[in-house]
């Protein structure tokens, strides 16, 4: 089975396949030398050819949000039959009416880095929310115009709540 993740605009391929009872995991043709260690409390440890690291994983339907030393992602990850239907129907909502940027994890926002009105581009930076000690940037997914900015700097915000509002192209006038 194919496995797709999607980490900040580049897509990776796994396969994941089965020999003797044991899982294997490939990258390219590659097969990865791993072990994935459950913590507790959200948190792992990733054992990559014999490199450990520790990770925080909050999951959000196909969506995970990572924090790595210091560093954070967000990675949608989809086997073939879920992408394929993501892409049916993402074609047909970025072409039709506005989107609502939401918040993926609960958190303060430390800076809205955009403005009512100014042009965006697909993966252009919007807002930085604070949550786990860390900064998360949080990225346009299509383009257009920002129409509504619906929080305030140095607010808390709570999962899901209505961050900003984007127009397409098309319906700005």
């Amino acid at each position: 089975m194919k496995i797709f993740a999607e980490i900040q605009d580049v897509l990776l391929t796994f396969e994941q396949r089965e020999h003797n009872g044991t899982k294997l995991l490939y990258l390219d043709r590659e097969p990865l030398d791993y072990e994935f260690l459950t913590l507790g409390n959200n948190r792992f440890s990733l054992i990559l050819n014999q490199a450990s690291t520790l990770l925080q994983i909050v999951q959000e339907n196909d969506l995970y949000h990572i924090h790595i030393e210091g560093e954070y992602f967000a990675i949608r990850v989809e086997d073939e039959h879920m992408r394929a239907l993501r892409e049916l129907v993402a074609h047909s909502a970025v072409t039709q009416g506005e989107h609502t940027i939401r918040a993926p994890i609960p958190g303060l926002i430390s800076r809205i880095l955009v403005a009512e009105g100014q042009k965006i581009d697909a993966g252009d930076p919007l807002i930085i929310l604070e949550a786990m000690k860390m900064e998360n940037e949080i990225r346009s997914e299509n383009e257009g115009t920002i129409k509504n900015v619906l929080v305030d700097e140095g607010k808390p915000v709570d999962k899901d709540q209505p961050l900003l509002i984007i127009a397409p192209e098309s319906d700005v006038k």
